[in-house]
């Protein structure tokens, strides 16, 4: 271990006058300063050698294991904690190894400029997140601070959101904090799909007084979805579905024999940090899956059109898994999903035929297996006349159980 300890200093909007005189105080007394050429121009006067960053970061950094007795301070925009440079070294160096000098980020900042209280607001990265994830965060969240990504700027992040039925609401943009070029920018996501933005910003959301946090994996009716009539999981089914996956935000799940793809978006928004595979071969099927998807603003669903099991196989490994339809293919698609299986993952299954739950019990028997089973019968009113009377639905088998690991034997 080497006993020199790096120095991680973070750089905020004012710039070198903005640090403390600890930070000052390790710069000068470095060897070596690292960082980008913005942060370093600042330091044109310094003793040392400048290390400007390079591409690809990570294995530049890599070479600090073998700094000697070299002093090293590196320059991190920000707080370097918070989406930035800290957990990258902290992945190549022991803690021990590193002296953390926070600074006010660049969305405290922000929520500072355009004066709104942030306590109660979600910070997240558009560099470090997928953007269903920052969809999530803005159907759970009043206020969402964003840092941006330089390859979408604000006016495209407004048209995505949008686009995904987020509702239109406040949006302010912060453009070049601590630069002469600085600005505040105030609209609807509406308005700022129609104004130009510098590359350096940083963005917030506020929903109105009467926000309410999305229903998250709630079934929606079944008239919410395109389908051929009858061919959907109907909405208590579901319901009840969801329930059995026992989903986690960041769960990989295949839906297999996806349909018309209710359940695949209702999973989706449970396994909102996660990824939805939906396999379908019907090309009907496939098209209200699509309309679907997109009409739900489901971005995190990948529609994978083929036949299971071959269409599994280039999948990653799941942690949960619906088999909705087999194709007559139900014993070969299990073999693979006991194959792909690399942790412990959540099955579940529903049959409309008593035989082919027959079979599938005997399969996962013969695996050691004991699936919790269901018989669910829902009938719905219906007026006649002047009266009311309930029409049943054929029941619907619901299979489940927990898979992996030591659980599963050949």
């Amino acid at each position: 271990m080497n006993p020199n300890k790096i120095d991680v200093i973070g750089v905020g909007v004012d710039g070198r006058a903005g640090l403390s005189a600890a930070a000052r105080e390790a710069i000068l007394n470095a060897d070596q300063l690292w960082g980008t050429e913005r942060f370093l121009r600042e330091w044109d006067d310094f003793g040392g050698t400048s290390v400007p960053f390079e591409n690809p970061l990570k294995a530049q950094l890599r070479r600090l294991a073998d700094r000697g007795n070299a002093r090293i301070a590196i320059l991190a925009s920000g707080d370097p904690g918070f989406f930035g440079i800290a957990a990258t070294l902290l992945e190549i160096l022991p803690a021990e190894e590193l002296a953390i000098h926070p600074n006010v980020s660049s969305l405290q900042a922000a929520f500072a400029r355009a004066k709104i209280p942030w306590q109660e607001a979600v910070f997240t990265s558009l560099h470090a997140r997928p953007f269903m994830e920052v969809i999530g965060l803005i159907r759970r969240s009043a206020t969402v601070g964003m840092l941006t990504d330089p390859r979408e700027r604000p006016n495209r992040i407004a048209e995505r959101l949008l686009e995904a039925g987020v509702a239109d609401c406040e949006a302010i943009v912060c453009e070049n904090l601590g630069t002469a070029g600085e600005k505040l920018t105030k609209g609807t996501l509406a308005e700022l799909t129609k104004i130009t933005f510098a590359p350096l910003n940083v963005m917030i959301l506020r929903q109105g007084h009467d926000f309410k946090p999305y229903s998250v994996g709630v079934p929606r009716d079944d008239s919410a979805y395109l389908h051929r009539s009858g061919m959907i999981t109907k909405r208590d089914i579901r319901l009840l579905t969801l329930d059995r996956l026992s989903l986690r935000a960041d769960d990989t799940v295949w839906d297999i024999g996806a349909g018309s793809g209710a359940l695949s978006i209702e999973i989706a928004e449970r396994s909102w940090r996660g990824r939805v595979y939906a396999i379908e071969k019907d090309p009907a099927a496939l098209d209200h899956l699509r309309q679907n998807v997109g009409n739900h603003g489901a971005l995190n669903v990948e529609i994978v059109s083929g036949r299971a099991p071959e269409a599994l196989l280039p999948l990653p490994a799941p942690t949960a898994v619906f088999i909705g339809g087999s194709g007559g293919e139900l014993e070969a698609i299990l073999s693979t999903v006991f194959e792909r299986v690399e942790e412990r993952c959540r099955l579940a299954a529903n049959f409309t035929l008593l035989e082919n739950l027959v079979r599938t019990l005997k399969l996962l028997r013969d695996r050691g297996l004991e699936p919790q089973l269901s018989a669910a019968g829902f009938s719905y009113a219906k007026r006649i006349g002047s009266g009311t009377r309930f029409e049943p639905n054929n029941p619907i088998y619901i299979l489940s159980c927990e898979i992996g690991g030591a659980s599963h034997a050949a």
